[in-house]
């Protein structure tokens, strides 16, 4: 029986960027769904909330083997957001790709993350959340704030660099009073990276990692706007601090019992690597997402990585365990 994947998405929509900044583009759901059919599958993209639920629970008990979702699903607002996909796929013992609810969960709350690998050696910057409009200032400046539940930089200037009682004053309280929490963190001077990790429990891979540049001192929303793509990747990483982050990322993976990929972002501070947050649902536009550069530049291609993920996804489903009671109970 020919195997059939889902692709469930959120589609972006350039006259809301502040509600779909981490949604993936039409062209590249496109691109994506001609990439997997040519690995051999059928393909149908789902973007409405109701049809996924309705289609998924259709297909008959003794086919769900022989089906696969690509969780491209970001939503808005949620803390939940990044996990309804793998939650409902758990449920109905359908595979999907990417890691389960629970870690989706996590990664998208950045303080809970932090608190979580610090907690095992992971090294980060000192960092606190405000939940508060009113909190004031506990720390020394400078300092970074931001948005504790968002991607693509969304809520993240120029001004979320704080360097007085002033700017905290200005910036802070309208950050909360819009995004609910924020992350406060000790302000790492040095140059951002990126780092790719592949593979399920106990057998994960790390990608070369490569150096992040962008104008300005700030990786703001419109330098990760789809509309521009002015950031660049610089793969001149020094074999030492390379060697240390492909280490800190399967660590971080094992720690977090991820599944199919994550990305992971560091900054530096004299020289050393700082832990600044997980992607447990990276882009995958073969263009400008990060992933899928990374791991060309190690010589493979775009469809060799999406067959990857497929496989992992496959894997995952046969063998661990969080589909058991959903095997039991539908098959």
């Amino acid at each position: 029986m020919k195997r059939t994947v889902i692709l469930a998405c959120d589609v972006y929509d350039p006259k809301t960027p502040e509600l779909c900044q981490e949604w993936e583009s039409d062209e590249t759901i496109q691109n994506m769904e001609k990439t997997i059919q040519d690995l051999g599958y059928d393909v149908a993209v789902l973007s409405n909330p109701s049809e996924i639920a309705s289609v998924l629970s259709g297909i008959p008990v003794t086919e769900r083997t022989h089906w696969m979702v690509w969780n491209l699903v970001e939503g808005y607002h949620s803390q939940s957001r990044e996990a309804y996909i793998p939650a409902l796929c758990e449920y109905l013992a359908v595979p999907h790709t990417g890691s389960s609810a629970a870690v989706q969960t996590l990664t998208l709350d950045k303080y809970k993350t932090k608190v979580f690998l610090k907690s095992f050696g992971i090294p980060t910057a000192d960092f606190w959340l405000v939940e508060d409009p009113k909190e004031k200032l506990i720390a020394n400046f400078p300092l970074f704030v931001k948005p504790n539940g968002e991607g693509s930089s969304l809520g993240i200037g120029e001004k979320n660099l704080i360097k007085t009682s002033a700017d905290w004053e200005e910036v802070v309280p309208a950050l909360v009073e819009k995004y609910n929490t924020v992350l406060v963190e000790s302000y790492l001077s040095g140059r951002e990276l990126t780092i790719g990790v592949l593979g399920n429990k106990g057998n994960y891979e790390a990608t070369i990692p490569a150096f992040v540049d962008y104008p300005g001192p700030v990786y703001s929303d419109l330098v990760k706007s789809k509309e521009s793509f002015v950031e660049s990747l610089d793969f001149k990483v020094p074999e030492g601090l390379a060697n240390s982050l492909q280490t800190y990322a399967i660590q971080i993976a094992n720690l977090l019992g991820s599944s199919g990929y994550l990305r992971i972002d560091f900054k530096l501070e004299k020289n050393l690597p700082y832990l600044l947050e997980v992607n447990a649902t990276p882009g995958f536009s073969s263009i400008y997402s990060t992933l899928p550069l990374l791991w060309e530049k190690m010589g493979k291609t775009y469809s060799e990585l999406l067959n990857h993920c497929l496989d992992l996804g496959f894997s995952e489903y046969q063998h661990h365990y969080r589909y058991q009671y959903a095997k039991d109970r539908n098959l």
